[in-house]
């Protein structure tokens, strides 16, 4: 078989003297301007470009400066479209941002998923979502569901609208009086937790507050807490799967964090933070997590979801629902008596100095 040698286009030389006036540009445009889209004006300069001068395989000197003024027009545009992407956006009132939903001409809650709800690495926050949910349907009440979004920001607008709910929250006696609570849906260990060579080991809690730099998520029950504790330097990050990237780079010394969450993401997340232990420093609070539902949610329809939760932990619900996300179903775990146990509805944090059980 006769092989046949590539065509050359003289489009695809380059010039190849000082006195050449001719030579292909035909990627310039393309290269400098249109692969920004940002720019609404590119959409109708593109098109006159393309017109113009796309049809020509070669440039002549005065072609060029007619294609440099296009591409440099739409250019400043995408620059100035783009800066306007990166601009902080004004922060608005808390009022603006709660939304009333109806249902059949009945006021809807919103339920808030919680945080990394999405993710099929992480069992928890699947299955608060689906406890709610079923607690709510069980219930007969109308709910629409709402997207993630900051933790601090979705606080505030529980705590300014008129039917929205935020879990899994630590029911503290700062928040009693913001919400109504139904509840428990879970139990946690506050811990601090740092590396396992480091000097804290093996100091008190009031000796840790006064002298370690401490990482604890903005808006959290943490914060206030550690702070009435005595806690001198604290540092306050939006979001959690931060902490552990500040305690590797020594910006903090101890972070403040749930156990199950700072596996994940030294774990799964990030192996890397294996290269040295992190271990729990000193257990110093349990706290028990409930459903936070706005203050202005009526108090009987309150009562019938906590009737509908008590009903999903008699009936073992609760526990099969804990099954299918692959959580521990042991029903004579410290954990899950006291879930199960009704008598618990109420209680919120205690105090555990040192003491993790």
């Amino acid at each position: 078989m006769r092989r046949t040698r590539p065509i050359l286009r003289k489009s695809s030389l380059l010039p190849s003297g000082s006195s050449a006036k001719k030579f292909d540009v035909t990627g310039m445009f393309f290269r400098y301007a249109a692969f920004l889209k940002f720019s609404s004006l590119r959409q109708i300069l593109s098109p006159l470009f393309q017109r113009l001068f796309l049809g020509r395989s070669v440039f002549k000197g005065s072609d060029i400066i007619g294609c440099s003024v296009i591409a440099l027009l739409v250019l400043a545009f995408a620059v100035q479209d783009v800066r306007a992407q990166y601009l902080p956006e004004p922060e608005i009132p808390v009022q603006q941002q709660t939304t009333d939903s109806f249902i059949n001409g009945k006021l809807a809650y919103t339920i808030h998923r919680s945080e990394g709800g999405g993710d099929p690495i992480r069992p928890e926050p699947g299955y608060f979502d689906d406890l709610v949910v079923s607690v709510f349907q069980d219930a007969c009440l109308p709910y629409v569901i709402a997207e993630q979004a900051p933790w601090k920001r979705v606080m505030e607008q529980a705590m300014q609208g008129a039917r929205h709910v935020i879990y899994p929250t630590t029911r503290t006696a700062d928040r009693e009086d913001s919400f109504k609570w139904v509840g428990p849906i879970s139990r946690t260990i506050w811990n601090l937790y740092g590396y396992a060579d480091a000097k804290w080991q093996n100091m008190p809690l009031e000796e840790i507050l006064a002298s370690a730099r401490i990482g604890v998520l903005l808006g959290s029950a943490r914060e206030p807490y550690l702070r009435r504790r005595g806690a001198q330097q604290l540092v306050l990050v939006p979001r959690e799967d931060l902490l552990l990237p500040m305690l590797q780079a020594d910006r903090v010394d101890l972070i403040a964090i749930g156990g199950s969450v700072l596996r994940h993401y030294r774990d799964i997340v990030d192996p890397s933070a294996q290269q040295r232990d992190i271990d729990g420093i000193l257990p110093y609070r349990s706290c028990f997590l409930y459903m936070a539902i706005s203050n202005a949610a009526p108090i009987d329809e309150v009562e019938t979801l906590q009737n509908s939760l008590d009903k999903n932990k008699k009936s073992g619900q609760f526990i099969e629902l804990r099954e299918k996300h692959g959580l521990s179903s042991d029903i004579d775990s410290a954990f899950l008596r006291a879930m199960l146990n009704l008598d618990n509805n109420g209680v919120a944090c205690l105090d555990l100095f040192g003491r993790d059980d």
